[in-house]
């Protein structure tokens, strides 16, 4: 792989409601040659003002963005449009919108920090957090302006009451006409509505390869792989980069990711292409070991990974030993789990790396073991998951067996030591308190009813956080912190988070940033 990112060491910071390991921009990006880069063609094949790569919430949001702005604008998608998958529709379509921005900038003062409890981690700047702030609390504004009539409540607050700020920190669904809370698709179709009213042009099946340098440092356009051909498209004013992250590049996750294995639920075409593209023009990196996400079901014969749902009742989460770490109500979310998920030192393995969800009959009857409001098995349509999880059962996604012991001989678990385990527990259910681990009372329910199932979970995100550093103007930027002209970005493609604010940022920073890039973009004069 040309221009490979992956050259830096790590280190690690296991800190807050999100774990950011080695999350200050990584210096040892280098700065490739000026006869490196990819030289301009003779002749173009096409030409706009601005190209935006990648058809998510972010490049659908800087397209209307630029367009309205006066500029012509092409969007590139790698997907094909009736395999479209992108991580807003993946997702589960809340939208951060702090309620102001004096409050908005308090509380990402503390969430900038690798370390929370220390000023001098912050790793944005203080100008970045202010346009931050200024565009999501504009988020809400700007939806209403394009046309959504009203919103549901996701989040009333930020994750921690600790930072200030806290309160204002809100996340909202656009209501459909049905009047419920949409979905990341029902969001990502009224985006795509914008873009259709516009009539901006998609090409779909249309992967960008590489970006074309004018030879002093600015980017004039880029190449693209198009109806079986190469093509070259001239941008007169920008490139905005919006094609999301590395969640699906494997090499580049054995080296930012110091957890191994780790999974995702994303988009499956999300394969690091920006970080490699700007990189060959000299980009600097940060985040790119930054994770957010929880516990996730991976199974080998489908792409990507499923969200459990299991939340209560019969069942409990075991390491590789068959025992429990920690109470489950706190082993979900964005990064409940993190400071559990321990090295052994001695062994050189991960001895929760699988962990096991185990749960009985009851809890299989209840309903699908994994989320459908998102995700692979939502309304994206990826996969549908049985009510009862039977289907799943004769994949042989779901491991069973009529007794405990016989279980934990199919998962590899030692049978006394779970068995044990659940007869503990079970002792917890009975008692109305789980003395051991503090879990919820109101979660608590015996695995006590045949036949038993297991399933095993790993570590795994939602999607990467790293990528090309940007500034407050959306510019990508140099490891000399140089603009480098004519390129920007928005999305998950170099986000700025390095602790995850609440349920929603990542399409809160699409919407803001998309703004911010299509804005500035369609502001550059034109080139030649």
């Amino acid at each position: 792989m040309a221009n490979d990112p992956r050259s830096t060491t790590r280190r690690q910071i296991f800190q807050g409601s999100l774990v950011a390991l080695g999350a200050i921009g990584l210096a040892g990006a280098a700065i490739a040659p000026a006869e490196a880069s990819t030289p301009a063609p003779r002749k173009w094949d096409v030409t706009t003002d601005v190209a935006v790569v990648g058809y998510g919430g972010a490049g659908a949001v800087a397209a209307v963005t630029a367009h309205d702005k006066g500029a012509k604008v092409l969007i590139l998608e790698k997907q094909a449009a009736d395999k479209h998958t992108s991580n807003t529709q993946m997702c589960l379509g809340a939208i951060l919108c702090p309620d102001s921005v004096p409050d908005a900038i308090a509380y990402m003062g503390i969430a900038s920090r690798v370390n929370v409890d220390i000023p001098e981690t912050q790793d944005i700047s203080d100008a970045m957090i202010k346009a931050w702030a200024e565009a999501s609390v504009a988020n809400k504004a700007w939806l209403t302006s394009m046309g959504v009539k009203d919103f549901a409540v996701y989040a009333n607050s930020g994750r921690d009451p600790r930072w200030p700020g806290n309160g204002a920190i809100k996340a909202l669904l656009i209501k459909t006409a049905d009047g419920r809370g949409g979905s990341g698709v029902d969001l990502f179709n009224f985006l795509d509505g914008l873009v259709r009213a516009r009539k901006i042009e998609v090409r779909w099946s249309s992967p960008a390869t590489r970006l074309i340098s004018d030879g002093h440092g600015t980017i004039i356009g880029l190449l693209a792989r198009s109806g079986g051909q190469d093509i070259a498209i001239r941008a007169r004013r920008s490139v905005i980069l919006t094609c999301g992250g590395f969640e699906f590049d494997a090499a580049a996750q054995r080296t930012y990711m110091a957890t191994q294995p780790m999974v995702y639920y994303g988009n499956p075409d999300n394969t690091g292409d920006g970080i490699r593209m700007a990189q060959e023009h000299g980009a600097d990196l940060w985040h790119m070991t930054v994770l957010g996400g929880g516990l996730k079901f991976k199974f080998a014969d489908f792409p990507t990974a499923f969200a459990p749902n299991i939340l209560s009742g019969g069942f409990v989460i075991v390491d590789k030993g068959g025992k429990r770490y920690k109470a489950e109500d706190q082993l979900g979310g964005y990064s409940g789990y993190w400071n559990q998920i321990v090295y052994d030192t001695v062994k050189y393995t991960w001895p929760r790396i699988p962990s096991y969800y185990v749960f009985d009959e009851k809890v299989r009857l209840t309903r699908p073991i994994v989320g459908t409001a998102y995700g692979a098995a939502g309304p994206v349509g990826m996969y549908s998951w049985s009510k009862d999880n039977s289907a799943e059962i004769a994949r042989g996604w779901i491991k069973t067996d009529p007794t405990i012991e016989g279980l934990a001989a199919k998962i590899g678990v030692p049978p006394a030591a779970l068995r044990a385990e659940i007869d503990a527990y079970n002792g917890y259910c009975a008692k109305g308190s789980d003395d051991e681990f503090g879990r919820a009372a109101r979660t608590l329910g015996p695995v006590s009813a045949p036949p038993f199932y297991a399933v095993a979970a790993w570590p795994g995100l939602n999607n990467t956080f790293g990528g090309p550093r940007r500034n407050e103007k959306a510019q990508i930027v140099d490891v000399f912190g140089k603009v480098i002209g004519g390129l920007y970005s928005a999305g998950e493609l170099g986000s700025m988070f390095v602790q995850y604010p609440q349920g929603g940022a990542n399409i809160g920073e699409c919407l803001a940033f998309g703004r911010i890039a299509g804005e500035n973009a369609a502001a550059e004069k034109p080139r030649g």
